[in-house]
């Protein structure tokens, strides 16, 4: 049983106060800056790369380090490298050594594999140098789910809580249990690789023909038909067992991740018989979906039986998965659930930090409002070259007559969102007055034709139309759950409801999203429904803007007419056409075919 708490390795008394957390050990690449406990900056890389994710994991990078979100966080902070304290990393390579699963006969180079895991750790010793060329501040290796617990519990309103950290995988853990309060957590347990409910999503995602980064795109498919869900698969190849979760690698085989023949026997199909049959994906989308809810449900019940504690906070990729959490926030015996706006890789940048800061001061993390670090990136900033080609067009009211008339809007808001969701700072957003509103936003940004789209409510009206369990209120803000619309308003609500009768949604506070909200607040004077349709100001394979220039950048690459950058309404001057819906027209399969078929 791997235990862990939350001290340094020597018996220091140096205190830090002024702390750069950084992640690239993997993806999502990712920095911070921690001033006093507290998020003065952060931002994933991908915001000023425009590469999606940062990176691709691999061996022979993680000391690719994200030099841009570095210097954007100390610009932010008003810090030079001279005033940094400490740089914590979000993996440490001795534990990596001591928990990884190695003898992989896959490629020489990859992660498990004795020479790729030697490439690793050759490439993860030569950070040290490389922040050394920069500040004589000390480098402190912290272990990857320390940080994804630190930053769920730091971003939550708890002086105590439970603890549950899922992901693909850390050093060598995919799973772990246990407590926390602001100054200290202890694990009471972990689950190891090769059993790892994250990195089993990414094997079916690339079954079912998608990359694995595409879990949601299962998990749309999972909801067009829940009953053909597989019920023997449950209880034999995932479940929980003496508090270790266990995945069947008879069938999973996740030591040999281009090995599908363990899926391949279960569910009586080749990969070619997945092209010709939709039903077969769904139903094995479906399985995964129900058995990974159940298994969650019987985790965080017996959590709850360990800590004695009525809070959970629950961090790393696998709390992304919304219709999961609508299952927890019904099912577990928890009062209040919490997930953090960046629970995937990006967050653990921030929780790097604060395990830094709580061990080396001794003192508990301040408390603060989740919003804080939201929305802690790059603003929009001066226009650049790009914006010769708008001009002037309105303010709010404009804005809103743009939306009731049928017209997406690109909606940018102060600074971007740290996290995958876009939450009203850098949206596409639409008025779902139309039947085909959702297939419309689709086809604008390449998506395939069965994906649901996220709707932002105002706060006050919220309980109102959804049907909100009450342990979770704290993630409708950051849309990390799925709700069900109340019976009076299903109607009005069709078009918006996925096939599995629920919708993502996100409540929008005035106190919080002044702007955003006042812009829900007229949309309902005109249409008599407080909501509207948001989703990512993205085309398919690139990131969210960070800048006024990126963003207009992107709208032109989808083909929107208009933009709101605070509030004030961009239009372009000549309407060109959408490379996305270009990009569609030349290639059917990727929203009438799509993957395998669909």
């Amino acid at each position: 049983m791997a235990q862990g708490q939350n001290k340094r390795r020597d018996n220091s008394l140096y205190e830090s106060r002024i702390i750069l957390g950084v992640n690239c050990a993997y993806h999502e690449s990712s920095a911070a800056v921690v001033v006093e406990g507290r998020v003065v900056s952060a931002v994933e890389e991908e915001r000023f790369s425009g590469r999606k994710h940062g990176k691709q994991p691999s061996t022979d990078n993680p000391h690719h380090l994200p030099f841009k979100a570095i210097e954007f966080c100390m610009q932010r902070a008003g810090i030079i490298w001279q005033d940094v304290d400490a740089i914590g990393y979000s993996l440490d390579p001795e534990l990596r050594k001591q928990q990884v699963c190695l003898g992989t006969e896959g490629s020489p180079n990859d992660f498990g594999h004795p020479v790729g895991e030697e490439i690793f750790q050759c490439n993860l010793s030569r950070l040290p140098a490389l922040f050394g060329d920069l500040t004589s501040a000390p480098l402190f290796f912290v272990p990857h789910h320390f940080c994804h617990a630190w930053y769920a519990m730091g971003t939550s309103p708890f002086n105590t809580a439970a603890v549950l950290v899922m992901d693909g995988i850390g050093e060598g853990a995919s799973v772990s249990l246990g407590r926390a309060d602001r100054k200290n957590i202890i694990f009471y347990t972990q689950t190891l690789f090769p059993s790892s409910l994250g990195l089993a999503w990414e094997k079916v995602a690339r079954f079912l023909g998608f990359t694995e980064y595409d879990a949601c795109k299962v998990m749309a498919l999972a909801g067009l038909n829940r009953q053909s869900a597989d019920n023997t698969f449950y209880g034999k190849n995932l479940y929980w067992e003496d508090s270790r979760l266990v995945v069947n690698q008879d069938l999973f085989d996740l030591e040999h991740p281009a090995d599908y023949s363990g899926l391949e026997q279960f569910f009586q199909c080749s990969r070619q018989d997945l092209k010709n049959d939709n039903s077969l994906s769904v139903r094995i989308a479906a399985t995964m979906q129900l058995a990974t809810e159940r298994v969650l449900v019987d985790i965080v019940r017996d959590l709850y039986s360990r800590s004695g504690e009525k809070n959970l906070v629950y961090g790393g990729g696998v709390a992304l998965n919304c219709r999961a959490n609508l299952e927890i926030a019904e099912k577990s015996p928890f009062s209040s659930l919490h997930i953090g706006p960046a629970t995937h890789d990006a967050g653990t940048a921030v929780g790097a930090a604060w395990f830094i800061y709580t061990s080396t001061t001794s003192l508990p993390l301040p408390k603060l409002d989740t919003n804080e670090v939201a929305g802690i990136g790059p603003s929009p900033g001066i226009a650049g070259l790009h914006v010769q080609n708008w001009e002037l067009k309105g303010s709010l009211p404009d804005i809103v007559q743009m939306l009731v008339q049928g017209d997406t809007i690109g909606w940018i808001e102060g600074a971007c969102e740290f996290g995958p969701r876009a939450l009203g700072r850098r949206s596409l957003l639409a008025a779902p007055l139309s039947e085909d509103a959702v297939s419309r936003l689709n086809t604008l940004k390449g998506r395939f034709w069965f994906e649901p789209l996220a709707v932002s409510v105002t706060s006050e009206r919220a309980d109102e139309l959804f049907d909100i369990p009450p342990s979770g209120h704290g993630l409708t803000p950051y849309m990390l759950m799925t709700v069900r619309p109340r019976s009076a308003w299903r109607d009005k609500l069709s078009h918006l409801i996925h096939a599995d009768g629920t919708v993502r949604m996100q409540t929008v506070q005035e106190g919080n999203h002044p702007l955003f909200h006042a812009l829900l607040a007229q949309i309902e004077q005109k249409t008599g429904l407080p909501l509207l349709l948001n989703t990512s100001f993205n085309p398919r394979g690139l990131p969210m803007p960070a800048t006024m220039d990126q963003a207009f950048s992107l709208a032109e690459k989808l083909g929107i007419s208009h933009i709101s950058i605070g509030g004030i309404l961009w239009r372009k001057k000549t309407k060109v056409k959408s490379e996305v819906v270009e990009q569609v027209k030349m290639n059917k399969t990727l929203l009438t075919a799509g993957c395998n078929g669909f």
